[in-house]
């Protein structure tokens, strides 16, 4: 599962309107800086540019890799080595 990019909401363009509002006369201005025009929400952790698929407690879009890290820091899942 991916979620889709907040600025763009999926849709991976900017779209500008001539009115503003509910103006059904809009085009395509631009590709979204935010997920480089995939629309999918890109890892707020760290600067990580991998696809988001989960948010964390502080409402964060995280990763696979950095939603695992999260956790094991977050509730301290860490194995001893004893």
């Amino acid at each position: 599962m991916r979620l889709t990019c907040s600025t763009c909401n999926g849709e991976g363009a900017i779209f500008k309107s001539r009115y503003g509002g509910n103006d059904p006369d809009v085009w395509r201005d631009r590709e979204c800086e935010a997920c480089n025009g995939s629309g999918n929400q890109v890892c707020e952790a760290r600067s990580c540019s991998e696809t988001a698929v989960a948010f964390n407690d502080d409402g964060e879009a995280l990763c696979e890799d950095c939603l695992l890290e999260w956790t094991i820091s977050e509730f301290d899942l860490e194995e001893d080595d004893a």
